[in-house]
């Protein structure tokens, strides 16, 4: 028979184990993470477009609310109807805020298919992921430094989720008619070039504007005035002014003579300008004003200039 004081000494050991174990977990919990639910998006059943999933994710900020993002979107989506949208190996290389309302994401190859219509899909699904938790407006997403291109070649860039239609969206297309400024033969004057470009309410005309004139000149008497490496970072427009915002390598890629800096700048100028939306240009990079561009004064807004075209 046990004696009223071992009970009690027994009593005590049992509390006191389990005081033990409340401390533990007490203090292995991290009272620094916080739970949300968000919208999830993957790939449909057709592989056409992409659909939403409502995920919890714990974080503790914001660099680590759209890392456990991409890593929910790694674990696939919970309707095993729904398509993946990157091996399980795709690594993070590098992530960084560009700017308050910019992020950019390089995977590792293994996040690339042999369909740049999928790759765009995957890309679209990953940056309305993230952008819907609200740590950002726009993504860029790169493999191995490489941005992500569509089948005809076009670099994706920053792309904004407010952007991004899904598939309870109403999308649409429609081919449009630009005008585009380049360089003449002799590199001293501006001239028209006209195309017809196929365009979706995915993006504003202003950023496919901006991307032919990167991809450069379909005529053999002109010349392409835009380096391929200048990145656009975002388009937006306000009052008739277009702000865009470069990469800041834009100054050291498509500098040259005092001339040549001039055609850069108008044939971005003039070529938005063609738009009846837009009458002035404003540049940012990296999200800043800039004074200037070589000797070329771009720190206000830039107006049309019809000087500078060829036969004008």
């Amino acid at each position: 028979m046990i004696s009223g004081k071992k009970m009690i000494l027994a009593a005590a050991a049992v509390a006191a184990a389990v005081v033990a174990a409340a401390a533990v977990i007490f203090f292995n919990y991290d009272f620094s993470s916080y739970k949300t639910e968000l919208d999830m998006y993957f790939i449909n059943e057709e592989g056409t477009g992409i659909v939403s999933e409502r995920h919890s994710i714990r974080y503790k900020d914001e660099y680590d609310l759209a890392s456990e993002i991409i890593d929910e979107l790694k674990s696939g989506p919970d309707d095993s109807r729904l398509g993946e949208l990157m091996p399980k190996n795709t690594e993070i290389q590098q992530m960084s805020f560009t700017d308050e309302d910019s992020l950019a994401v390089d995977f590792s190859s293994a996040y690339l298919t042999s369909d740049p219509s999928r790759n765009v899909l995957n890309t679209y699904a990953v940056t309305k992921s993230i952008c819907a938790s609200g740590v950002v407006k726009r993504v860029m997403v790169t493999v191995n430094g490489g941005e992500i291109t569509d089948q005809d070649g076009n670099r994706l860039g920053y792309v904004s989720g407010a952007d991004i239609n899904i598939e309870d969206e109403e999308y649409s297309s429609e081919m449009r008619d630009v005008v585009l400024y380049f360089a003449t033969s002799t590199g001293d004057a501006l001239s028209r070039e006209n195309r017809t470009i196929t365009i979706t309410d995915q993006q504003p005309i202003e950023q496919y504007i901006i991307n032919e004139l990167i991809k450069g000149t379909n005529s053999s008497d002109m010349r392409s005035i835009l380096s391929k490496d200048t990145v656009l970072v975002s388009v937006d427009v306000e009052d008739n002014i277009c702000y865009l915002n470069f990469r800041s390598n834009f100054l050291t890629e498509n500098s040259g003579d005092e001339t040549h800096e001039k055609l850069v700048i108008y044939s971005i100028v003039n070529s938005l300008t063609e738009l009846n939306t837009i009458s002035r240009v404003q540049f940012l990079m990296d999200g800043k004003r800039v004074d200037s561009f070589g000797n070329f004064d771009i720190h206000g807004y830039v107006s049309r200039d019809m000087s500078i075209i060829a036969g004008d």
